[in-house]
């Protein structure tokens, strides 16, 4: 966790976690967003769905940290 730069994590992990920002939610779950530990779900999002997700955080501006 110490190469990770999030402002958000803390040293007992993340200290937003109940709030987690969308794309907080994504990480470890897309090729884009690898989980360093080399978890994450039986199936990965789709690209095309991992696509308009970003799509739709640029559109509505969304803060990512």
């Amino acid at each position: 966790m110490d190469e990770l730069n999030c402002v958000h994590l803390g040293p007992n992990g993340c200290t937003v976690y109940d709030e987690r920002p969308l794309i907080c939610r994504l990480f470890g779950t897309t090729k884009t967003l690898p989980c360093p530990n080399g978890r994450g779900p039986v199936e990965l999002i789709h690209p095309r769905v991992e696509k308009q997700i970003h799509e739709y955080m640029a559109s509505t501006r969304q803060v990512l940290v």
